[in-house]
């Protein structure tokens, strides 16, 4: 058997020429940079690159990301003004096709098979001044509705309501109106 400074000395020279092979191997190899993470840090950094950059793709997808975000709100944006036009466009449809007011009415409030409806009754509008623009003719067209008022004559609930009650109130027919689409 070997003594033991023996085998100390051949452990010592097989980690030695180990080592000496391992680093000449990888000295010897050409070294993998990034040349993004480069750029972006400022210092060289191997190991991987540009082409398996991971930090190039969650870059990449960022920017996707905020690309996808602009256009979202940008379409939203548009949307909503689109929206906003139609409904000054069908509120200007609807001033322009109003009726002439020729007798205040009442707007209440009764019960009916689905529970409480507005009602408005005794109102008349001149049945000439509609939307074929014809100049008034003082002939009285009485109107007696459950639904949307605007839609016969032009005129919307919270505007007959204002006219029947003198202003603001706290009746039912505020608290109904709510509900109702204009």
């Amino acid at each position: 058997m070997f003594p033991w400074y023996v085998l100390l000395l051949i452990g010592a020279a097989i980690a030695l020429g180990g080592r000496q092979y391992f680093y000449g191997t990888l000295a010897n190899k050409p070294r993998e940079t990034c040349s993004w993470c480069r750029m972006a840090s400022g210092h060289e950094v191997a190991g991987h690159t540009y082409e398996t950059c991971r930090g190039l793709v969650r870059e990449r997808q960022a920017e996707e990301q905020r690309a996808a975000d602009r256009k979202f709100a940008a379409d939203r944006r548009a949307e909503h003004q689109q929206n906003q036009q139609n409904e000054l466009d069908q509120s200007r449809a609807r001033q322009k096709g109003r009726m002439r007011l020729l007798q205040v009415g009442t707007v209440t409030t009764r019960t009916g098979p689905t529970g409480y409806v507005i009602d408005i009754s005794g109102w008349m509008f001149d049945a000439a001044t509609a939307a074929s623009g014809q100049r008034p003719s003082g002939s009285p067209a009485t109107f007696r509705t459950t639904g949307a008022p605007e839609n016969v004559h032009g005129w919307t609930l919270p505007e007959l309501h204002a006219m029947a009650h003198g202003g603001a109130c706290t009746c039912d027919v505020v608290r109904l109106s709510r509900n109702t689409r204009h």
